[in-house]
């Protein structure tokens, strides 16, 4: 293997230290599709605790995020739902894990906005409800918004179906999900392939994700 083809290309054992005590780790996913897998058991494997999640939902229990709420290492989840996952609900209710709810388009967009350095946006989305309590409300032309502020995380974890060595990033169907949106946030993105295939064997119209973006990728 050339050097060149090594590009961002990372052990799993060179990934595993990037995983700390306490950090905010966004995950791309949702259901069955697009979830970093190897990446979620490489951070079981390391033994944190003490985490923030990020993801559009918390899972299905005893799969991908589930298995991190099963271990008890998430004290708080910012998530649009947890209604796939009967121990997150267990888990919310008997207060051994702090659950931030916000509607599915205002996750995506908050984090969006942290990768394009926008601090907040307002939306109608929740108003009446829960989801406005303590949140700046305003006025434009007449209607009330609320403010929604950017989401940023140390590690953001993506799923993707076919990586080249410098760290484009190629999607599939549903599985493409929220995994391009976590990609570009201010954080550390490493990406779980399916694929690792040449320089240029992608083909730049099938490029979703620019490798500017993205800092390590787990090797096969």
């Amino acid at each position: 293997m050339s050097e060149e083809r090594l590009g961002k290309l990372y052990s799993a054992d060179e990934i595993i230290k990037e995983f700390k005590d306490g950090q905010t780790i966004i995950l791309g996913g949702f259901g069955y599709h697009g979830n970093p897998n190897r990446l979620i058991d490489l951070v079981l494997e390391s033994g944190v605790r003490h985490l923030t999640t990020i993801s559009l939902d918390a899972g299905i229990e005893g799969h991908d995020i589930g298995k991190w709420i099963h271990e008890g290492i998430i004290d708080k989840m910012i998530t649009a739902h947890i209604g796939k996952n009967p121990e997150a609900m267990k888990r919310l209710a008997a207060g051994e894990m702090e659950v931030e709810f916000c509607p599915m388009g205002t996750l995506v967009e908050r984090l969006r906005a942290g990768g394009m350095g926008i601090g907040g946006f307002y939306v109608k989305t929740g108003m009446g409800t829960g989801v406005e309590k303590g949140k700046e409300i305003r006025e434009f032309d007449g209607e009330k918004y609320m403010l929604e502020t950017a989401l940023t995380g140390d590690i953001s974890i993506v799923r993707c179906r076919a990586a080249d060595p410098l760290g484009n990033l190629s999607y599939h169907g549903t599985s493409e999900n929220s995994n391009p949106i976590v990609a570009i946030n201010k954080s550390k993105t490493i990406v779980d392939p399916d694929l690792i295939l040449e320089i240029d064997e992608i083909g730049i119209d099938h490029i979703h994700t620019p490798g500017v973006y993205v800092d390590m990728i787990l090797d096969m």
